[in-house]
């Protein structure tokens, strides 16, 4: 049976890395997200790209996600950002 980190890395996405305080912790963000929320397809932008771009509402929503409990690594999808 696969775990929680097992099937989260079979999952398409963008794997980025937050500081919160002194720590570094693992986020994924999901490629529903990315092509629904950040990505404008009229200028063919890539995921980095579009991180770069929404950077601190993405990492401000994950940063969130992590000190309301959420298990790491931690996962940023499309609902989190309505």
């Amino acid at each position: 049976m696969a775990n929680a980190q097992t099937v989260n890395a079979r999952n398409p996405g963008l794997w980025i890395s937050i500081k919160i305080n002194a720590d570094e912790f693992v986020v994924l963000l999901s490629d529903e997200a990315l092509r629904k929320r950040f990505m404008d397809q009229s200028v063919g932008a890539t995921p980095r790209a579009a991180y770069r771009k929404h950077r601190k509402l993405i990492d401000e929503v994950a940063r969130r996600k992590f000190l309301q409990g959420c298990p790491r690594p931690i996962t940023v999808g499309v609902d989190d950002f309505n």
